[in-house]
């Protein structure tokens, strides 16, 4: 224990209350939450590292010859114990706070017949989940400790077991009486999501949290139960979002010349995908899609917690008025974190999907343009007078905020669509994609033709998306309009990829994503990539285990490349690749071979020269 506290003992041992309190008793509804913003205050101080560890050690993001040492090492994993943005405490501090919290705190208090203890308690024992599974994540195994720790004596006398993601899951959600699952369904506190920066902002649902521990350990029906309790408790859709077309890259490239513009983009200003997601006065309210939970900073150093974020992102968001007192240029001239050229290219090598106002045979057919997932620029930025489309030096806009957004409702969508592949039914998964799930589905047979009977019926029993209760009243049916429906996630950045209207000319099945032409691309990409294996084909698979481990494999690999899209620079990316990683290396050894997922990840990452052997399972950083 003490190799870890020794940098900063002062720091983990700290309740984040502002008064030092003597332990004993939270017993008054007020304390209570100076307590809760304590650990709200120490979860803002994990935050840079959390973006940090996971983006500079992925494929999207990275350094620049002005970037410091300590960025540097952790882009090519040679990072050292010593390094700036390797801290275990940021987040064992949230722990000690939220084990403060746990074992002291009154939950007998009522309010009447109301328990005002239970939303608050549910909270934060999601926060604690969150911190230990960044630790796992980060470092493979740690100490699992469950009491607060108020003196060094402590420390040198804690005898917690060291232990994995597989071990902690069940530690923190069935056991005891801290289960996370007897909180289950608990409404979060202070009040329902509303816009602004309310405290229930930075609050994270349980049963999400509970589905991100599982999806993490590799229980997917479990993980799969828990998003659906979710999304149902919330009423959360997949709505229609469209980030906006770059119309420079567009005409850069050459539009066809029966492109109709007005045509295609009619409801792309009205459902942008950036003003839902990374807006500064984004509502957060669940049933638009928005944001779950952020961590907002202070706008000023003296204020509170702030972030380095801004600034090695290339933006000095604090900087003051200078002497004739004036603003200065807040955009730094050598940027010290840009995209990747994987991230380029995985962008520019999707196709965007539009329906032509052109009638052809009494329909409007769906058309193509070879210019990209449109949201691997709508987050990037150029300083003003800086017009050049095919200029590289670009800005990542997603902190000229000091925000760290930690779950969007795209995160549980798409996590839910990475638990049913796993499952066995990549066709849902896909749906998830393409179409969305909905009544649709069950009353329109014909717009889903990739969908197996077996999987209509899991979506009509275990996760009841299709039937008649759920699809009017929550996720839209034949009696809701086209608005309440959901929407496919790729749509996103690559348009009218699925189908957007219930019946007709403009379904599903009319575009051109189909699922058996995506996996076919991305099956042959893998032979490219990993030759030895042979056909990757789930067509031509020796037995029928195998072609549903090819058929899986290759979709959870869209998936992949829909997380980069979906969540570049947020702080998600190493953790997807190495729990994708985890799941192929545990998954049918006898079709790819037991080492297929660590062999996947150095693929990724080759082109960073990383100082470890990823191949090997050298994924984790030094403990400090």
């Amino acid at each position: 224990m003490l190799a870890f506290f020794a940098s900063s003992c002062s720091d983990m041992l700290e309740v984040e209350d502002q008064r030092h309190p003597d332990i004993g008793g939270i017993d008054q509804a007020a304390d209570s939450l100076f307590y809760a913003v304590g650990i709200i205050q120490a979860m803002q101080q994990a935050a840079d590292a959390y973006v940090l560890q996971n983006e500079l050690r992925g494929d999207l993001l990275d350094v620049t010859q002005y970037s410091d040492n300590n960025l540097r090492q952790l882009a090519n994993f040679s990072a050292t114990a010593d390094n700036a943005y390797d801290s275990a405490y940021v987040y064992y501090r949230v722990i000690n706070n939220c084990n403060y919290y746990l074992n002291y705190r009154d939950t007998t208090i009522y309010d009447g017949s109301y328990n005002v203890a239970r939303s608050e308690y549910a909270a934060v024992l999601s926060f604690r989940a969150w911190a230990y599974l960044q630790l796992v994540r980060n470092y493979g195994s740690v100490k699992f400790v469950t009491k607060p720790l108020a003196s060094i004596s402590d420390i040198e006398e804690d005898d917690s077991p060291t232990l994995g993601i597989n071990e902690i899951v069940p530690r923190l959600v069935e056991d005891g009486n801290q289960a996370m699952m007897r909180f289950s369904g608990t409404e979060l506190p202070y009040g329902t999501y509303q816009a602004g920066d309310y405290l229930s902002n930075f609050c994270i649902p349980i049963d999400l949290m509970i589905g991100e521990l599982y999806l993490e350990a590799g229980q997917f029906e479990k993980a799969a139960d828990y998003y659906y309790k979710f999304l149902l408790q919330y009423e959360l859709r997949a709505s229609d979002q469209i980030a906006q077309l770059n119309y420079e890259r567009l005409y850069e490239l050459g539009a066809p010349s029966d492109f109709d513009e007005e045509q295609m983009h009619t409801a792309s200003w009205t459902r942008d995908w950036s003003t839902y997601n990374f807006s500064t006065t984004s509502t957060g309210i669940l049933s638009t899609q928005g944001i779950i939970t952020r961590l907002t900073m202070a706008e000023k150093r003296t204020q509170g917690v702030t972030s380095s974020l801004p600034l090695l992102f290339g933006y000095d968001y604090y900087s003051t008025a200078d002497a004739e007192g004036t603003n200065p240029d807040k955009y730094e001239d050598f940027l010290q974190l840009v995209p990747s050229k994987a991230y380029y290219e995985l962008a520019d090598s999707s196709v965007y999907y539009y329906t032509s106002s052109t009638i052809l045979g009494g329909t409007y057919p769906k058309k193509t343009l070879a210019i990209g997932d449109q949201r691997g620029y709508a987050r990037l930025g150029r300083k003003a007078g800086e017009l050049t489309v095919a200029d590289t030096n670009r800005y990542i806009t997603l902190y000229q905020y000091p925000r760290v957004v930690l779950f969007r409702g795209t995160t549980v969508w798409l996590h839910l669509a990475e638990a049913l592949n796993r499952m066995g039914h990549p066709d849902a998964a896909f749906a998830i994609l393409k179409d969305g799930i909905s009544s649709d589905l069950r009353e329109y047979p014909d717009n889903y033709p990739y969908v197996t009977e077996e999987t209509r019926e899991l979506l009509s029993t275990r996760y009841p998306f299709c039937t008649d209760e759920l699809a009017v009243s929550i996720f839209g049916g034949s009696a809701a309009s086209g608005e309440n429906r959901n929407y496919g996630i790729h749509r996103h950045g690559c348009g009218d990829s699925g189908g957007s209207t219930r019946n007709g000319s403009l379904a599903g099945k009319d575009s051109p994503y189909q699922m058996s032409s995506e996996v076919a691309r991305k099956v042959a990409k893998l032979e490219k990539l990993f030759p030895e294996l042979g056909s990757m084909d789930p067509a031509l698979a020796a037995t029928p285990e195998d072609s549903l481990a090819m058929l899986v494999n290759a979709v959870e690999d869209l998936l992949c490349d829909e997380y980069a899209m979906e969540f570049a620079f947020e702080g998600t990316r190493y953790a997807d690749l190495m729990r994708l990683a985890r799941h192929k290396n545990a998954a049918s050894p006898t079709t790819f071979g037991a080492n297929f997922g660590s062999r996947w990840l150095a693929n990724k990452l080759a082109f960073k020269n990383p100082q470890a052997d990823l191949a090997n399972g050298e994924w984790y950083l030094p403990m400090r």
